[in-house]
């Protein structure tokens, strides 16, 4: 019988979902590096029965498993993760009669992120209409006051002159860091071999928990980003029985003889 050769080169698709509620696992995107570790405490006894030494007998126990993830798409469910954050969607709205202070040269943050302004007038009598791109631009959170405008003029060295704004905000994740300890995930990875056999193969991880970004790179125009993650593999004690593991399973396709 012809031995079957089964090389290896694998790529494959990372998804997840809550552990412990079943259904549907989400993709999380393109992920670069996808490793599994483990560690280990290891109890020796020396020989002492020889005067040449040795080991009489050792145990090697896992005191781990731990999963390193290089996140390369900037998804929200990603981001959450290592922030052990929390997140909300907030829809695209109208907002009406927001009031803002408003100051030559420096951005006016509003309460949600903008789409795109509709009116910005003045607080006090609200007669008085200013226009984007010539008193006023937009920007990524709010609204610029320009220097030599009719609103520059207005404001003159006053500090606290308000402006009240009709806009509509985009829509977005408000994502809110450090709310939780970090949600339990499990992980599924479908991975596919283009070599060797050229069979498929569904790593299954039961209980998940990512750590906390070390680190976390927000500007780069060098090249594409990616979120580095850890997370550690925890026991699934509703998984008992000789032979089924509480961590983790691998369902390797077989090669059709």
């Amino acid at each position: 019988m012809a031995r079957t050769v089964e090389t290896f080169v694998v790529g494959g698709i990372l998804k997840m979902r809550k552990a412990g509620l079943g259904g549907p696992f989400a993709d999380v995107g393109l992920v670069s590096t996808y490793q599994q570790a483990h560690e280990t405490n290891q109890l020796r006894i020396e020989n002492t029965r020889t005067p040449l030494g040795g080991t009489f007998d050792k145990l090697d126990r896992v005191t781990s498993m731990t999963l390193a993830l290089f996140f390369r798409e900037f998804n929200s469910l990603n981001l959450a993760n290592l922030l052990w954050a929390d997140i909300s969607d907030v829809p695209s709205a109208a907002v009406v009669d927001e009031v803002a202070i408003v100051q030559i040269g420096k951005t006016t943050m509003l309460a949600k992120m903008p789409l795109e302004i509709d009116t910005v007038v003045d607080d006090e009598t609200g007669l008085v209409e200013f226009d984007e791109d010539i008193d006023y631009k937009m920007t990524g959170s709010g609204i610029e006051v320009l220097e030599g405008s009719a609103l520059a003029t207005a404001i003159g060295a006053d500090l606290d002159y308000k402006v009240k704004v009709d806009y509509t905000c985009a829509a977005y994740d408000e994502i809110e860091a450090l709310t939780n300890s970090g949600e339990e995930w499990e992980i599924l990875f479908e991975g596919a071999n283009a070599v060797g056999t050229k069979k498929r193969v569904n790593n299954l991880y039961f209980r998940c928990k990512f750590g906390i970004a070390q680190s976390l790179d927000w500007i780069s125009v060098e090249d594409f980003m990616g979120l580095q993650s850890t997370c550690e593999v925890l026991a699934d004690d509703t998984r008992i029985g000789a032979g089924i593991s509480q961590y983790m399973k691998v369902m390797k396709e077989k090669a059709v003889a």
